[in-house]
C-alpha cells in the first residue's frame, strides 16, 4: 500500500507548462489535471505564508488516504489508529526525500504545515484528489539570492 499522492502546482517550470499535475509513480510521469497558474490560489489557503509562497516556482502538495491506511491495519493497535501513523511517518520520509532532491537540483524547498484543510480541499479545480488529506505543501524553487541585512 502506498497511500500518497503528490500533486504539483507549477507555474514557473522550464520544460513544464504551469498547471495542475498528479504524479503517477506507476509511469514516473505527471498528468495535467487543470491547466493554467493556480499558485497563488493555493497559497492563499495557508495561515501565514502567501506573500512568498505564491512566488515559488512550484508548489509540491503531499496528501494522503487516511480512511484507507486506517482501515488496512484496522487489526494492529492502537486500534484506529495505526494506519494514520503510517501516512504521516510515510509524508515525512517523502518530504525528506524532495528537500534532497532540491539540494542534488540546486534548488530551494520549503515546506509549509500551515493551512486551511477545509479552504484547501474546497479549491476548484480540484488540488487535493477526492478522498485524500492534505499533509504538507512545499514551496520549490532557485532560492533567493539578496542577503537580508
Amino acid at each position: 500500500m502506498y497511500p500518497l499522492t503528490l500533486t504539483v502546482v507549477a507555474g514557473k517550470v522550464d520544460g513544464l507548462a504551469a498547471g495542475i499535475y498528479q504524479y503517477e509513480p506507476e509511469r514516473d510521469a505527471l498528468t495535467l489535471i487543470a491547466d493554467g497558474d493556480h499558485r497563488d490560489r493555493v497559497a492563499g489557503t495557508t495561515l501565514v505564508d502567501h506573500a512568498w509562497l505564491r512566488e515559488a516556482a512550484a508548489l509540491l502538495l503531499l496528501s494522503g488516504d487516511l480512511e484507507a491506511a486506517v482501515q488496512h491495519f484496522a487489526d494492529q493497535p492502537p486500534l484506529g489508529r495505526r494506519g494514520a501513523r503510517y501516512v504521516w511517518l510515510e509524508a515525512g520520509h517523502a518530504s525528506q526525500n524532495i528537500y534532497l532532491q532540491a539540494a542534488e537540483a540546486d534548488l530551494g524547498a520549503v515546506l509549509v504545515a500551515g493551512f486551511d484543510d477545509e479552504r484547501l480541499l474546497g479549491l476548484t479545480p480540484a488540488v487535493v484528489p477526492s478522498g485524500q488529506h492534505p499533509l504538507g505543501l512545499f514551496g520549490v524553487g532557485h532560492p533567493d539570492d539578496r542577503q537580508s541585512h
